[in-house]
């Protein structure tokens, strides 16, 4: 499997699992088409830092002509400035750049969301280890590399295994 891409199969099924508003921080050839196929019926922002990013994934994923599509692609040049206040989100996916953000911006989220993915989970330069520690529930995906993990203080994530059996 593409290293790139070994966080879908739980991101397809945190999507498949809730209803409401997902919020992506980091753009991807994987993440952010499979976010624009299978979330049609709701709110999708995608936020990058990287303009180069933002670029080629805003052209893929704002054109969708054949189903309602409210996937917004808003480029910002620091995390900082991300709108990611504004709402409630469903799913929450980190997988951007600088690697210590990802911490930062997980600490910032905890209240706001119910499911947060966090990909790359094993390496401790990504900071999530004493954020994803300070939560309820925890799933990790950790048979292929990187790994990916999932953390609730609302949902006991006691589902994710099932979802993946028929993916995985």
């Amino acid at each position: 499997m593409n290293p790139f891409a070994t966080h879908m199969p739980v991101l397809l099924a945190c999507l498949r699992r809730t209803t409401g508003p997902v919020l992506e921080l980091g753009s991807g050839w994987f993440s952010t088409p499979l976010v624009a196929a299978f979330a049609t019926d709701r709110l999708v922002r995608t936020v990058e830092t990287n303009h180069e990013w933002y670029d080629r994934i805003s052209r893929v994923c704002t054109c969708q002509p054949i189903t309602r599509h409210r996937h917004q692609i808003v480029y910002v040049p620091d995390y900082n400035d991300a709108p990611m206040d504004d709402h409630q989100w469903s799913v929450v996916l980190l997988d951007h750049e600088p690697p210590p953000r990802r911490g930062v911006d997980a600490l910032r989220l905890k209240d706001r969301s119910q499911l947060i993915i966090g990909h790359d989970s094993e390496h401790p330069d990504y900071g999530y280890g004493p954020v994803f520690d300070t939560f309820k529930y925890r799933f990790m995906l950790s048979s292929v590399f990187p790994w990916t993990t999932v953390v609730s203080d609302t949902d006991p994530l006691d589902w994710i295994a099932d979802a993946l059996r028929p993916l995985w």
